[in-house]
């Protein structure tokens, strides 16, 4: 799954408002890029960890998600879930000229990825 998900990466980033990506494997590895000065990539990583554990959680109630968004005051972060716990962060500047609909098929693309 790595090479398929450096590939996806590669031909889709980076996007305008796109400041970082952070995905966590099945094999709980890393694989983070930046695109500006401000986000490093530890940063992603860490918070990557925790709000994948914030959605394993959900687990625990019976809900399953599939994307989760949390919306801060300058960034907003979307995270695909794939059933074998990969999970893709996307960290989003706040600003003009983001198109979501890329994002969205990014995600999607990520979530069809095959599993391995």
């Amino acid at each position: 799954m790595k090479a398929a998900l450096q590939q996806l990466l590669d031909r889709s980033l980076p996007l305008p408002g796109v400041a970082a990506c952070c995905a966590l494997l099945p094999d709980r590895s890393c694989v983070s890029r930046c695109y500006n000065d401000w986000f490093q990539t530890g940063q992603g990583e860490q918070a990557l960890s925790r709000l994948a554990a914030a959605a394993d959680g959900l687990l625990d109630h019976g809900i399953r998600p599939l994307q989760v968004n949390w919306v801060f005051e300058h960034i907003r972060i979307h995270l695909a879930v794939r059933r074998d716990a990969a999970c893709l962060a996307l960290f989003v500047e706040i600003r003009p000229g983001v198109d979501n609909g890329k994002l969205a098929g990014l995600l999607e693309e990520f979530a069809a990825l095959p599993a391995g």
